[in-house]
């Protein structure tokens, strides 16, 4: 059976993360994802500390971030500043449906690319501006970067250690769920268009925007209580609960009531905990939590981190290891579960991928081409979409509008 987004061309000018995790979202449901780059190609390209290697084992020049965001695409490279290569965006929007970009706010309009430009040539088309800060407002026009985002959003104030400084995530988590908020919105839009024959639109997704959805439900309890909530992972009514020292390692424990507590004493063999005057429920433990966690600290470290997740999971508590990253990837439930692949890549070589976490049951999302090599398929783009013939291509490669093929 064909994907979901069988037959939905998407016309990507993403660069960096949020945009390209998009469309790669959409390319994984079975969208045509075509990325347009700049003639030398997305700058992720040659970022991240994962080297691609083509069959001789050989690094490529492209690394580990680009392949973590762009599979299931196809990739064409042209210089948007030429006249002829701005053109060619414009036919290709003609004969898709969506259309990403990520570019500072006004840049591409004054390239004859924004929304209205787009919109005239294909009034159906759903075109996505992802920015920093949104299209209008006092920070439209100042670059954004997701590690800025999360300090406006609120969410470093909360991170970090209680007595250190706030800590941004080394993970980009303002770029990721811009990025997925921009895939539901897309698809929404799609979907109202051919339900509801509403036409295409314009969607102004932010990452100040989805953080803020990202830490709302901290944000809100801040408005209704006037009560910034204290850094780092304890929370009220939740202690004992966090990342503690064992025998080997660490371990992640959540004790999320006192039904938890009860169930915890007994395979902690600590039930005298359970009538401890300052420990026996929730908001004691709370009160206390000073002298709680130093107790269940020095507990934990008694047992190693198998023996706690082992004994804790058996009798109904959450608990898990803490594990690094390679660690993860050999995790007997995530090698079941193939969450992780290898897929071959087009330099010659393989490349780890993390599968769609989207199972469905009658369309899996099986399918995981390598990220392309830039401008890799702009022959066969122009020639299959626009009619273009080779003597054409080639001349706008000789004027610079169209780039080469990387070898």
């Amino acid at each position: 059976m064909s994907l979901p987004l069988a037959g939905v061309r998407v016309l990507e000018l993403g660069r960096v993360f949020a945009a390209p995790w998009c469309g790669q979202m959409l390319g994984d449901l079975g969208a045509e994802v075509i990325k347009v780059e700049a003639i030398e190609g997305d700058p992720m390209r040659i970022i991240g500390t994962g080297q691609i290697r083509d069959a001789k084992g050989e690094p490529t020049g492209e690394r580990s971030v680009f392949a973590a965001v762009n599979r299931n695409k196809k990739s064409i490279n042209l210089d948007l500043t030429h006249p002829a290569g701005a053109d060619l965006v414009r036919r290709l929007a003609a004969k898709s449906d969506v259309f990403i970009e990520n570019f500072k706010v006004g840049d591409l309009a004054r390239r004859g690319l924004g929304y209205d430009d787009i919109r005239a040539v294909n009034p159906d088309i759903v075109y996505l501006s992802l920015t920093g800060y949104g299209q209008a407002g006092p920070y439209a026009a100042r670059p954004g970067m997701d590690n800025i985002v999360q300090g406006l959003s609120g969410y470093v104030s909360m991170t970090g250690e209680a007595d250190g400084a706030p800590q941004a995530s080394p993970v980009s988590i303002m770029d990721f769920s811009a990025g997925m908020h921009a895939a539901v919105g897309i698809v929404a839009a799609l979907y109202g268009r051919k339900a509801n024959g509403t036409g295409g639109q314009h969607i102004d997704l932010s990452l100040l925007d989805s953080g803020l959805a990202l830490v709302g439900y901290k944000l809100i309890a801040a408005l209704m209580e006037g009560e910034q909530p204290e850094r780092g992972a304890k929370i009220r009514g939740y202690i004992p609960s966090g990342v503690f020292p064992t025998a080997d390692g660490w371990v992640q424990i959540t004790v999320a009531n006192d039904g938890d507590w009860a169930k915890f004493c007994p395979a902690a063999e600590r039930t005298d905990w359970l009538t401890h005057p300052r420990f026996k429920d929730r908001w004691l433990r709370t009160e206390h939590q000073d002298e709680m966690l130093a107790e269940f600290e020095t507990l934990t470290r008694t047992r190693t981190t198998a023996d706690w997740v082992t004994r804790l999971s058996a009798a109904g508590v959450m608990a898990g290891a803490v594990l690094n990253l390679n660690e993860a990837a050999r995790d007997p439930h995530i090698v079941e579960r193939q969450s992780i692949l290898t897929v071959p890549h087009d330099a010659g070589g393989t490349v780890p991928t993390v599968r769609n976490p989207i199972r469905y049951s009658r369309t899996p999302l099986d399918a995981y081409a390598s990220p392309p090599l830039l401008g890799a398929d702009s022959s066969a783009v122009l020639g299959d979409i626009l009619g273009l013939t080779e003597e054409e291509i080639a001349g706008l490669r000789a004027e610079g509008a169209l780039g080469k093929a990387a070898a």
